[in-house]
Formats: C-alpha cells, structure tokens, sequence
C-alpha cells in the first residue's frame, strides 16, 4: 500500500483510493429492488386509491426525493462548519462529504418527477395541494366545489398568487438549487487545492468564506424546505420547521457517512490508527448534539402550535395523532431522541465501531420515518393501505440511484486528505 510518511512520526495516511465495489454492489440492487417495488405498488394501489392513485404515487416519490437530496445539501453545509470550527470530525468524514456534494447535480435530475407531477391532470394528482387548479375561480363556486368555507378559499387563493403557485414553485426551485451549486462548486475547487497542493493561502480563503457559505445554506434551505415539504399540509406554516428540517437533514448525512467510514475501514488497521478515540468521541459527541436539537426543535414546534390552538395549525398534529400514524410519533420518540440520547451519553458506545454503526444505521432509518411523517398523513386515505410500503420503496429505489453515484465519487480518491489537516490528525497525542 502507498503511504504517506510525515514529520511528526505518526501513523502514515494510507493514499489508496477507496474500494468501493462493493458499495457500488449494494447501491445498484437496492434502485433495482426499491424501483422496481415502488413501481409495482404504485401499479397495484391504483384500484384502492380511486382516482387519486397517480397523487399517492407522486407523493411517496417525493418523500424519496425529499430525504435523498438532504445527503448532498446536508454534506455542504458539514463541510463548511468543519471548516470554520476546524473540527477533527470535518477532516475524517471529508472524503465522505465531498463525495456526497459531487452528486449534487443529480438532485435536479431526480426532481423531474416532481415538477412533471405538478401539471398531472391541472395539478390534481400533485402532492402540493396549491398546484390544483381548481382553487382558482369564483370563491362561491371554490368553496362549494372543495367542500370549505368561503374564507378558507380566500386565504388559499392568497398563498396561491403570492408563491405557492407551479411556475414560481419551480422558479425558487431552480434558483436555490443554483446557489447551492455555485456554492459547492467554489468550496470543493478551493478545497481541491488545500487537500492536493496543500496550498496555506486555499486554507486562508476557505476559512474566510465558510462563514459566509453557512448564513447562505441556512437562508436557501429555509425557504427551499418551507416550500419542499412545509407546503404540502394545507393550511399550515411553522417558523420551526426549517430547524427541525436542518437538524433532520444534518442526521442523516452524519449518520450516513461515519456508518460509511467504519463499514469501508473496517479491516483497516493503518486507517483505523489514526482515528483515535479522541476523534471517534467527536463524532458521536455531535450526533448527540444534532439529535437533541432536533427533539428541542419537534417539541417546541408541537407545544407553540398546540399552545396557540389555531384551528388551521392544529390540524397538522391531529391528522398525525389519529389513523395509526401516533405510532410512528411514538417511534420517532424513542428512537429518534431518547434511545440515541441515552446511548451517546457514554464514551463505550461512541468509541466503539460496531456499536456506533448500529446506533447510525437507527438514527438513519428515524430520519427516514420522519420525512415519511412530515408528507404522508397530510392527505386522508380511507381505503388504501399500500402509501407507507410506496414510500420506504420510493427511499430505497430513489437512494439506490443516488449511492451508485456517491461510491462512483467515493472509491476515486484516498479515504484521508494528506495535507497539513490530516498530518496533524494523524499525529495527534504523538508528543504527549
């Protein structure tokens, strides 16, 4: 194996590109098994679904593309924070992020689904209830049609021309797609010069514009996640949602990425060696830190709306508190907060591999259930039963293409940068 030896008589950082056939192995099956079933249920939930089978199969892609495009975007945002704090986990996990953040162009392509669902049958058969062009006409004639009051026809008439409309959809759509590509682009062009030339002045220029990049991510995602996911419930807006979206999004790429990192070193002991305790405690110090966020951000969200005991509020939580799906709130409970809370207290679990693997692989599928949470329960289904099925296959066939492409950038380079960053993690405690 090529190595790379450094002054500081560590550990040398092995400079193989990454094997990732196998991941590569494992992505393929899962868009083919996952695709193939989404379609099949889809197919089959027609009959049960009545006329409205297309929009049960537009929503559950949805949640596929949701939950998928939160890897690349989530991925930026880690980079940049570990950049500005110069955390060791920023330098350990950075092959991983900037693996995802290469795929970013594909979040576009796998939103073309999305975009054509919008115009199905005048917008009837999209997830977004605002792309329905039957809100629009005599309020009276609205109102009888839809079966609401006149004012709630006013109010959705209002959202209607003023953002939640297909075109503008799409225009905000488009562009925060585009902030964050420039911003992905500029960040791993300067990082390509700080980890392969290891140039002082790109580190320079990359501390001084991570701050910046942050307060860009931050503002895009919280309009893009308001009009992503937020949109979908009628009637409803939380100026929580973009946090507890954030911190959902921040887990699953956390998660995603140390299971990566531990699955693909597992036999490594060169690798392995440089990751010292230390490190590894960092890491599952901030996936506690992200999962409690995210439950102070779910609570606070439920207690203001159901504190404030709007009507057109309320309703979110009380279509999620009937119907089977308090079940999943219970799930999302305790498996995403009070078993990761409880486990990640202790330096064992975070110090060892298998269990931290374990603790990812939980947290990964909590972040899944919530999207699942957030989109599905908006709209009633009496009869069919098959939505929940479509939707784990819409994640797994949607993430199945997107991992084909994540191990493609994944297994082209070394798993450690070899410039000054990953010298002195790999030397760190060396003079003690």
């Amino acid at each position: 194996m090529a190595e790379h030896h450094d002054d500081h008589h560590g550990p040398a950082i092995p400079t193989d590109p990454v094997n990732a056939a196998g991941l590569k192995t494992v992505a393929l099956g899962a868009a083919a098994v996952g695709l193939v079933a989404f379609v099949a249920m889809g197919v089959l939930n027609m009959g049960p679904a009545g006329e409205y089978g297309w929009r049960d199969l537009s929503m559950t892609y949805l949640i596929g593309w949701v939950f998928w495009a939160s890897l690349p975007l989530g991925s930026l945002f880690l980079i940049l924070v570990g950049i500005l704090t110069s955390a060791s986990w920023g330098v350990v996990l950075r092959r991983c992020f900037v693996a995802s953040v290469r795929t970013l162009w594909l979040v576009p392509v796998l939103f073309v689904p999305v975009a054509v669902s919008l115009f199905l049958a005048d917008g009837v058969q999209s997830p977004f209830w605002w792309a329905d062009r039957g809100y629009l006409g005599e309020v009276e004639t609205v109102a009888a049609a839809k079966h609401m009051r006149p004012e709630g026809v006013v109010e959705a008439q209002h959202k209607i021309h003023d953002l939640l409309n297909p075109v503008r959809f799409l225009i905000v759509t488009g562009v925060g797609l585009a902030l964050m590509g420039v911003l992905a682009v500029y960040t791993l062009a300067v990082m390509k010069k700080n980890d392969e030339d290891n140039d002082p002045a790109a580190y320079a220029t990359l501390r001084k514009f991570a701050g910046p990049g942050v307060i860009l991510w931050v503002l895009t995602m919280t309009i893009l996640s308001t009009i992503w996911v937020a949109s979908v419930e009628p009637t409803w807006a939380s100026s929580m949602f973009p946090i507890v979206y954030g911190m959902n999004c921040f887990l699953t790429t956390f998660s995603l990425c140390i299971f990566v990192f531990y699955t693909i070193n597992a036999d490594k002991t060169d690798t392995m060696a440089i990751v010292k305790d230390k490190f590894r405690i960092d890491m599952g110090t901030l996936t506690l830190a992200f999962t409690m966020i995210w439950a102070y951000a779910s609570f606070s969200q439920y207690m203001l709306i159901w504190a404030g005991n709007l009507p057109e509020e309320v309703a979110f939580y009380r279509k999620r508190g009937d119907h089977g799906w308090e079940y999943l709130a219970y799930f999302l409970m305790a498996f995403h907060w009070l078993v990761p809370f409880v486990a990640l207290l202790f330096r064992e679990v975070k110090t060892d591999t298998r269990l931290m693997r374990g603790m990812c692989v939980l947290l990964f599928a909590s972040c899944v259930a919530d999207v699942i949470w957030w989109v599905l329960p908006c709209v009633p289904r009496e009869s069919s039963v098959l939505h929940v099925p479509m939707a784990v296959a819409a994640v797994v066939g949607v993430g199945g293409v997107w991992g084909f492409f994540f191990a493609r950038e994944l297994g082209s380079r070394p798993v450690l940068p070899a410039n000054a960053e990953g010298q002195f993690v790999a030397s760190w405690g060396q003079h003690h």
